[in-house]
């Protein structure tokens, strides 16, 4: 992820509803929702992402791509045709309206939460609160000033040595 991508997850609903717990989805090993999409119906949820982002060439055999791993894209993870992983990252160099606004859409056709990775909170669907988490995270403080962000960054791994 570079720091001008705002990241989020795409989870079942129905996995938070039975009880999911999101913050047990991160650990000493990273972010792993695979559990939450143990008995999610895929059936078109390609074809939904298909029509939001342009076909991209993945590096690895478990990865579908769309979009641009520089900018936006979206990256389904799976493995024997069961999701491991949705995510999507938003370029906010250059944000992209129609992008934030077809991941709600998607979102709410395919009964999907969407997870900010970084707050680890599941965010309204609403393009709307969307758009504000982006503007409120790293990646727009990065993208509007570099320069802060990065003194930011220096001064908070000097107080931690």
């Amino acid at each position: 992820m570079a720091v001008w991508q705002f990241t989020v997850a795409l989870l079942p609903q129905r996995w938070i509803d039975a009880g999911g717990v999101i913050e047990s989805l991160f650990g000493a090993e990273g972010f792993d929702p695979s559990v939450s999409w143990v008995e999610f119906e895929a059936k078109g949820l390609e074809a939904s992402l298909k029509a939001v982002l342009p076909a991209a060439k993945s590096w690895h055999a478990e990865l579908t791509l769309w979009g641009n791993v520089e900018t936006d894209d979206i990256q389904l993870w799976s493995t024997h045709e069961r999701i491991e992983s949705l995510q999507v990252r938003f370029d906010l160099r250059r944000p992209n309206i129609f992008l934030f606004r077809e991941i709600v859409r998607v979102a709410d056709d395919r009964s999907l939460a969407i997870v900010s990775l970084a707050t680890r909170r599941k965010l309204p669907l609403d393009v709307h609160q969307l758009l504000r988490a982006a503007a409120e995270s790293d990646a727009a403080h990065f993208a509007t000033d570099p320069q802060s962000f990065l003194l930011q960054v220096a001064a908070a791994n000097d107080r931690a040595t």
